[in-house]
């Protein structure tokens, strides 16, 4: 399959989201819980204590492990089998791993300190106690550069570094 600017911006955001999905899936279960009424507000409560307390760094490194497995899957069904094609297309597997790092750090703030911290308030839970005001700038700071990037992945250079990269 030959690669695309679409396609790389389509696998960055997902991805992203996916990583991002399962880093924060400890404040996730406890608001799930509540909201089909599998669990009180005090049992999810504790519950999500104990996940995010005990467990915060598990879900991070298996969120870690799915960004490095998804990364190698889309690589490889792209034809950047070996290291010699790696090295190669240095550039486009430097820029796409690093643009999936950035935006799931920057889609994990948003999402387990701004959306689940203001929906476990809302289901119920008493997450207000905990001062998150400092993760709506953090995320806005995160995701601005990220959305920048992304919009930037696959775009042709400029004419200037093509003038540069002529053969002399």
């Amino acid at each position: 399959m030959e690669p695309t600017p679409a396609s790389d911006r389509k696998a960055v955001v997902i991805l992203s989201s996916l990583t991002a999905l399962v880093g924060g899936l400890c404040c996730l279960t406890p608001i799930v819980l509540v909201l089909f009424g599998l669990a009180s507000v005090s049992a999810a409560a504790d519950l999500g204590n104990v996940l995010y307390g005990e467990y915060r760094w598990l879900f991070r490194l298996a969120a870690l492990a799915l960004a490095g497995l998804g990364l190698v899957i889309y690589f490889r069904n792209r034809g950047v089998c070996s290291l010699e094609e790696a090295k190669r297309q240095r550039t486009r597997v430097i820029n796409v791993s690093l643009l999936v790092t950035f935006g799931a750090v920057a889609l994990y703030v948003f999402w387990n300190y701004v959306a689940l911290h203001y929906w476990g308030i809302a289901a119920g839970l008493p997450w207000s106690q905990y001062d998150e005001r400092w993760a709506i700038p953090a995320s806005i700071i995160l995701l601005a550069p990220a959305a920048l990037w992304l919009a930037r992945l696959g775009r042709p250079a400029s004419r200037e570094s093509k003038v540069d990269r002529a053969p002399r």
